[in-house]
């Protein structure tokens, strides 16, 4: 029993359009899914970048400061205490951040500093002192221990301070004592709440600073500050790794983590600290969530909507293809080529007829399209490309050059005394000639490079040719296809004689062939004015 075409397309439609949607919203769903999750994770690790830039910058500008106060007159001199302390709390009254900054004699007693604090004090044993007397040093964070009780604290929290210390010398570079300044952590909180608040808020992440020494929470929720963190994330940013990653934190959630480390800003090197940027995974892929679902619906309407189309436009399909099968008939020309016959269908029956035919007819006219192609594309005398050709080879060279690693060296060859020829011997010496000319010149050149005839007595060759060897390699060329064309031409009718004078440049391909035609054309120029059968350079075009 032979099914009606409509029936066959109906249930030949419904099945694709069911499957493809199925496999479409499937492939789209996974796609999506995949890139969402690489955006958000590349978010949250270029905001970690940033944290770490930020932190690094900042603690360099303020070494920069202390160094700067260092070099000042007042502090070559330690009997200038007024003056130090003057200044050292113009620093402070300018630069909040500082929470201390003082000038600590050889013995380690301090003689100057901000508010007076600790003065008469002695900071030997401290490594602000113990490290800044050997050479400029950053300390990592620690809490307060002599200035806890003694510095304004309103918020009553544990103070927490980044060490700053160098050494000071008198004008004949003299060790004298040391320069030491405490900055308040404060100003990490400042600087992450400043940049990141809002993001965090809509968002929901989280950042954290992690120490290089025991991996303990500086800066981050007050629930963790001073836990230690043995993540991956972690380990990662401190093999110098920029990246995010899902993992499982010690509350025993999921978290997509960004990280990255601080390496240092201009001469700088950093305190490698970590920064982690966290977002609950299922608050970061909820979106994801919502996007399947959104595909899986859009994907049942369109085949139900795509089922009712097709069954409706069936019984209009069949009737085309009755036309087609008329006009298939009526445009074929001869050759026959066998197409199977499917049975079952009377319309697929005719079409299959009417297509044998047609078949035929368009392998004929391919073949003569073929034909007229070739035609187009090339000079008749000489059977080499011309001016189509080379403009349907300059489209194809750039990509060639690439492959080679090289660039192009377009030459721009005009026979000279070839008038002469036609004169002497008639035309169809001269086409005999141009043939051998064409001949030559296509042994001259190397494997895959291109030579044209533009016409007349006017030939170009394209070459590929290293960057750094591209005159050399284009010189020797042009000078053996000069030397293969000024060997005579032995014909029947006679003995011919001929120059060739060469214009080149170097094309790199960005711009239109002429541009590079029209350089070594005027080159040419330049050759036949200063004596002829030789090349001559110009300049190279991009």
């Amino acid at each position: 029993m032979s099914l009606s075409l409509r029936s066959r397309v109906v249930i030949l439609i419904i099945s694709i359009i069911i499957f493809l949607t199925a496999i479409v919203s499937i492939l789209i769903s996974i796609r999506a899914s995949e890139d969402l999750k690489a955006e958000i994770g590349t978010n949250l690790s270029n905001t970690a970048y940033q944290m770490t830039d930020r932190l690094d910058q900042y603690m360099w500008g303020r070494a920069g400061e202390v160094r700067m106060l260092r070099e000042l007159a007042e502090f070559k001199n330690l009997k200038n205490q007024t003056e130090m302390t003057r200044l050292l709390n113009k620093i402070k009254e300018n630069y909040p951040a500082f929470a201390w900054i003082g000038v600590a004699n050889l013995q380690g007693t301090v003689i100057a500093s901000t508010d007076g604090v600790l003065t008469g004090q002695s900071i030997a044993k401290r490594p602000v002192f113990v490290e800044g007397i050997k050479d400029e040093f950053i300390g990592d964070v620690h809490d307060a221990v002599l200035l806890a009780k003694l510095l304004p604290n309103p918020g009553g929290e544990p103070m927490k301070f980044v060490d700053i210390s160098l050494p000071l010398k008198d004008g004949n570079d003299k060790l004298i004592g040391v320069i030491a300044a405490h900055l308040s952590w404060s100003w990490a909180e400042q600087l992450e709440k400043s940049m990141f608040s809002k993001l965090r808020e809509r968002n929901n992440e989280e950042i954290f600073i992690v120490s290089s020494i025991d991996n303990t929470v500086l800066l981050g929720p007050k629930d963790m500050l001073g836990q230690k963190l043995e993540l991956d994330s972690v380990k990662q940013a401190r093999l110098g790794n920029v990246g995010w990653t899902q993992e499982t934190w010690p509350d025993g959630k999921e978290y997509i983590t960004g990280y990255a480390i601080g390496d240092g800003y201009l001469d700088f090197k950093g305190l490698q600290w970590t920064v982690l940027v966290r977002k609950p995974t299922e608050i970061a892929y909820s979106i994801i969530h919502r996007m399947q679902m959104f595909i899986w619906l859009v994907g049942v309407i369109f085949s139900v909507i795509f089922a009712f189309i097709s069954w409706r436009m069936a019984e209009s399909i069949t009737k085309p293809l009755w036309v087609c099968a008329r006009v298939a008939d009526r445009i074929r020309f001869g050759g026959k080529i066998d197409i199977p016959k499917h049975k079952g269908i009377k319309e697929v029956e005719m079409l299959t007829d009417s297509l044998t035919e047609l078949v035929n007819s368009l392998s004929l006219a391919e073949n003569e399209r073929n034909k007229m192609e070739s035609m187009a594309f090339h000079d008749r005398l000489t059977g080499l490309p011309n001016r189509t050709g080379l403009e349907n080879f300059a489209v194809k060279a750039l990509a060639m050059a690439n492959q080679k690693e090289s660039i192009m060296a377009v030459l721009y060859l005009d026979l000279d005394g070839f008038k002469n020829v036609n004169d002497t011997l008639g035309h169809l010496a001269g086409d005999l000639v141009l043939k051998e000319v064409a001949s030559r010149l296509k042994k001259c050149v190397r494997d895959g490079e291109f030579v044209a005839r533009l016409g007349g007595d006017e030939f170009i060759a394209i070459l590929f040719v290293k960057e750094d060897m591209k005159q050399r390699i284009a010189g020797e060329i042009a000078n053996n296809i000069i030397q293969e064309l000024n060997k005579p031409f032995i014909m029947d009718c006679g003995t011919a004689g001929i120059g060739c004078s060469v214009g080149c440049t170097f094309w790199l391909g960005k711009s239109d062939v002429k541009n590079a035609i029209d350089l070594a054309d005027k080159a040419l120029y330049d050759v036949k004015r200063s004596g002829k059968n030789k090349v001559i350079f110009t300049e190279s075009i991009s």
